[in-house]
């Protein structure tokens, strides 16, 4: 049987690894100069406007990729909410999750069944990045899956050959829009450090997000299965009860446990 560390890698090692969708080559991107466009930004509009009201998103992530040099895999049962909650739950084979994460208002709680460890009241983009090398909050990581990038209005409409278009967010980040049988869908957001991509998008929604950071040490793919969005989630998913004789940790210890990242 495996001792507790092994049992702590196994609980992160299920937030990844690069499966047959993750191949090398790289996702694309428009190439050559680009030219204004007096319509990028309402095609922009258009693409996003599933993005209206956005409350909760629910569904089951397949995840696989690369963190460093680790390759993982697995499912993540996740439920997102606004206002920075969130719960996830590492699932396997058999028997108890191999972690949970509870968040309010981007404060988690992280349990890991198996081991009797908790982690409490720490920043959600610290775990997350702790667990995937992605520092990404609830509300990032809401807006990543549902494909609702930036905050506020749009602007620097853009255009290339081969039904490419472009807009700069007020946050900083550059939306990449491609037209696709004859409508317009987001396809790639580049800013915060990351890079999304999406793939089998209906009415906006993609079913397939792939998250990159900059410096290409991580490289995930989530393939959404049985999405709902702005189903009512019961308020008690956010948080978790804690075990009786379960020992607390550190983020630090989180670290040490099972890094995903090169050393």
């Amino acid at each position: 049987m495996p001792g507790a560390a092994g049992r702590s890698r196994l609980a992160l090692v299920v937030l990844c690894a690069l499966g047959a969708a993750c191949a090398t080559r790289l996702p694309p991107r428009p190439g050559g100069t680009s030219s204004p466009s007096a319509t990028a930004v309402a095609q922009f509009t258009a693409a996003t406007s599933h993005c209206a009201g956005l409350r909760t998103l629910t569904t089951e992530l397949s995840l696989s990729g690369r963190a460093g040099d680790e390759r993982l895999r697995g499912r993540v049962i996740t439920g997102l909410a606004s206002g920075g909650s969130a719960r996830l739950e590492g699932l396997a084979p058999f028997g108890a999750p191999v972690f949970i994460l509870a968040a309010r208002q981007e404060r988690a709680t992280l349990l890991l069944p198996r081991d009797r460890r908790v982690l409490d009241d720490t920043p959600v983009a610290d775990v997350i990045e702790r667990l995937t090398g992605l520092k990404l909050g609830a509300d990032d990581l809401l807006r990543a899956l549902a494909a609702c990038p930036g905050a506020g209005e749009a602007a620097n409409g853009r255009q290339w050959s081969g039904g490419w278009a472009a807009v700069d967010t007020v946050d900083g980040r550059t939306v990449f829009l491609h037209q696709q049988s004859g409508a317009w869908q987001l396809a790639a957001v580049d800013g915060g450090g990351w890079r999304a991509d999406y793939r089998l998008v209906q009415n906006g929604f993609a079913r397939e997000v792939r998250l990159r950071s900059d410096d290409g040490r991580v490289d995930l793919v989530a393939s959404l299965q049985q999405l709902e969005v702005n189903t009512p989630i019961d308020d008690a998913a956010f948080e978790v009860d804690i075990p009786p004789g379960t020992d607390a940790m550190t983020l630090d210890e989180l670290r040490s446990v099972a890094p995903l990242r090169t050393p």
